[in-house]
């Protein structure tokens, strides 16, 4: 398996963590994030052990269509660079209103990752951990 784009002393760095023992791949088909140890990973996502953050994957044959249907969602775009597009949505689960980041890798063929947060103190961990996206060939 080889990861494109972000390495993991890359990732542990993004995440703040003090060495790669703190950090585990979380990996999904083509698409695999950096999260920070401890946290449960299923088959469909991987979650903080109290859940209030987690992440799920997918992969398209192109970044514009996954772009498409996250804007279909009502989701904004707030930054583009060489690597990624980010774009934002709110969406509220249980009474509560969260943020979801979805990170888009400018590669061919394409990932997302969608990072689900309560919005607030918990956002900009949940921005970080959709940095880390990478493609796996």
């Amino acid at each position: 398996m080889r990861i494109v784009s972000l390495g993991l002393a890359a990732a542990v760095a993004a995440l703040s963590l003090s060495s790669p023992s703190q950090a585990m791949a979380y990996k999904d088909g083509k698409c695999a994030v950096t999260v920070p140890d401890g946290w449960v990973i299923s088959k469909s996502r991987a979650a903080r052990p109290d859940k209030k953050i987690w992440v799920s994957m997918m992969d398209a044959p192109t970044s514009a269509e996954i772009v498409n249907v996250e804007l279909g969602l009502k989701a904004v775009k707030v930054s583009e660079d060489g690597r990624f597009i980010v774009l934002v949505s709110t969406a509220s689960y249980g009474g509560l209103t969260n943020k979801q980041y979805h990170v888009v890798s400018k590669t061919s063929p394409s990932c997302v990752a969608d990072v689900t947060a309560p919005a607030g103190a918990d956002e900009a961990l949940a921005r970080q951990i959709g940095m880390t996206l990478s493609v796996v060939h």
